[in-house]
């Protein structure tokens, strides 16, 4: 049985519910994408009442799996008006699973002039404390002041100002093994959702005392084994672990797909200043607490992740992942790791998503409000985020809404969703699945770039984006990290096998992948009772009728073609 914590944040009711069907097994997005579907009507007001948060660790969590402990939370998107799921490393999955928990919800909605709260889970139950105190305070306080009060080993989560003033590219920052409220589910808004419900923190005690009852502990042990082995032996996983997810600004410069002056390119003259050899010897030379492998959850083979230390050697910003490189770095023609690095904290602290903020820079810099190239302005307009002026608070709504209000035409955005970091139009494959992303323009749901024999071409990317959709959704379907699909994307034996000795439940592969193109079903059809449209699946008309400079490539998908890509 998975128990299901519900938590009415109008009453301060709580009770927990039981189930024992597949969904719940898995748990991750399955279950996220499954209760969103079933208890969220489509058309409700992101931030109103009717709307719901959950919060779902995955099959695995609370075991020695490696890369195992992820967690999804799933809702109504405020910026793309559709079904949402993020996902965030960190300890909260593992917290959770010790309290014998696979989901948690947030429901309904107090007044907005209530009280913010803190919701604590323990095993002597579910408190709601005072929450006053974190109020318009930045992440990396709120997270010291959490750390104090509940012990560094909890698995804290919290927003930042951003999400109390509700804007709509805040996110939601989870605890990291340290203790330190990093680890972000950053995309769609979903910050806003959390403190439209005058939630301003939960804290999972690590005072659980669940532990698996495994069918077959020593088979699990051996599959977990295997797993990690089959890790260390994947190439692209050995690259992240030595360089992180930085190892594809090169990767991307070579292609011409890397976003530069608000995706108007897919080149960087001077890229080779923030590539992943610049940043693992800016690391290694500043010393200090910088470290180039850091794992986000433990247990964790790959430990791709970072700490990026001043010049002093201490911390300056953990993680830099490529997406904020890109979009934060190239896609303003920064070409200073420090520069990205400060703006990068400053997202933390503020609670918004490096993504959709750059983008929205890099669409103030198109519209004149500063050079592209310009260190300091960059950092100032993220500056002016955190201390939510007006022009933060139209940057911290997305790169959709900044458009809008500056007058400019070319945003890089699908559904409202900033792009991620490869220029779509030299990469007709990833173009195909943000096309056809339920999520709004997203990089994971279906990663074909390192697949695409002819990437300019869009000729056998409908299939081609389907098959890496299941893939790569695979992992989001059980709580794992998404570079685990590499060791596994040709058989999913050892993870089917870690299921079933153990919870003693046979899935087969075919099965497994059902329960997957089901998802996306629901996913779908959610957006579709939500009012969203076909003609909503577009890019901005500038990228159909403008060719990137280097490729001389157009976006020329049809509409016909990225809703076959929608078809399950």
């Amino acid at each position: 049985m998975f128990s299901l914590l519900r938590i009415n944040t109008a009453t301060g009711e709580t009770r927990i519910e039981k189930y024992s069907s597949k969904d719940f097994l898995l748990g991750g997005r399955t279950l996220s994408s499954r209760l969103v579907s079933r208890e969220v009507e489509a058309t409700c007001d992101a931030l109103g009442k009717k709307n719901k948060l959950f919060f779902c660790n995955g099959a695995l969590a609370g075991t020695a799996t490696s890369s195992a402990n992820r967690l999804s939370i799933g809702g109504k998107s405020p910026l793309t008006g559709g079904i949402k799921e993020s996902n965030a490393g960190g300890i909260v999955g593992s917290r959770m699973a010790e309290q014998g928990l696979r989901c948690i919800a947030l429901e309904d909605a107090p007044t907005g002039d209530s009280a913010w709260k803190i919701v604590v889970v323990g095993k002597d139950g579910v408190q709601l404390l005072d929450g006053t105190f974190l109020a318009g305070k930045g992440v990396y306080e709120k997270s010291d002041l959490l750390t104090a009060q509940f012990g560094k080993d909890a698995g804290c989560i919290t927003v930042g100002p951003a999400a109390e003033k509700l804007l709509m590219a805040s996110g939601i920052a989870c605890s990291d093994p340290h203790g330190v409220c990093s680890r972000y589910a950053g995309r769609g808004g979903l910050g806003a959702v959390m403190a439209s419900k005058r939630v301003i923190a939960m804290v999972i005690l690590a005072d659980g005392k669940h532990k698996p009852a495994f069918t077959n502990k020593e088979q699990f042990k051996d599959e977990s084994r295997r797993v990690v082995k089959l890790l260390k032996e994947n190439p692209v996983s050995a690259l992240f672990t030595k360089y992180g997810t930085a190892a594809m600004v090169d990767i991307c410069q070579s292609l011409h797909v890397l976003p530069t002056r608000n995706f108007r390119h897919g080149v960087m003259e001077g890229a080779e200043k923030i590539n992943a050899q610049t940043m693992y010897d800016t690391i290694k030379a500043r010393g200090g607490e910088g470290k180039t492998q850091h794992a986000c959850m433990l247990p964790c083979a790959i430990q791709c992740s970072n700490v990026y230390p001043d010049e002093g050697g201490k911390l300056l910003c953990s993680p830099i992942e490529y997406e904020t490189m890109a979009l934060m770095g190239s896609n303003l023609c920064l070409k200073n790791l420090d520069t990205i690095a400060t703006m990068n904290r400053i997202a933390n602290d503020a609670g918004v998503d490096t993504l959709d903020c750059g983008a929205a820079i890099g669409v103030a810099m198109e519209a004149g409000l500063a050079d592209f190239g310009d260190d300091q302005a960059a950092i100032g307009m993220m500056e002016e985020i955190r201390n939510l002026t007006p022009l933060g608070r139209i940057l911290g709504s997305g790169c959709k809404v900044a458009a809008k209000v500056l007058g400019i035409r070319h945003a890089p955005h699908v559904l409202g969703q900033a792009i991620p970091a490869y220029e779509p139009r030299g990469t007709k494959g990833m173009a195909m699945t943000y096309l056809s992303s339920p999520m709004g323009a997203d990089h994971t749901f279906g990663f074909t770039l390192r697949d695409e024999a002819k990437p300019l071409t869009k000729e056998g990317k409908v299939g081609l984006s389907k098959k890496f959709q299941v893939i790569g959704s695979r992992m989001d379907a059980m709580g794992m990290c998404n570079f685990v699909r590499y060791a596994v994307r040709h058989d999913m034996t050892p993870l089917l096998n870690l299921i079933k000795s153990y919870y003693d439940v046979d899935i087969t592969a075919n099965e497994f992948d059902d329960f997957v193109k089901e998802t996306l079903r629901i996913e779908h059809h959610f957006n579709t009772n939500a009012g969203i449209t076909a003609l909503d699946y577009r890019f901005a008309e500038t990228f159909y009728d403008e060719a990137q400079p280097e490729t001389g490539e157009k976006m020329d998908i049809t509409d016909e073609e990225s809703a076959q890509a929608r078809q399950w």
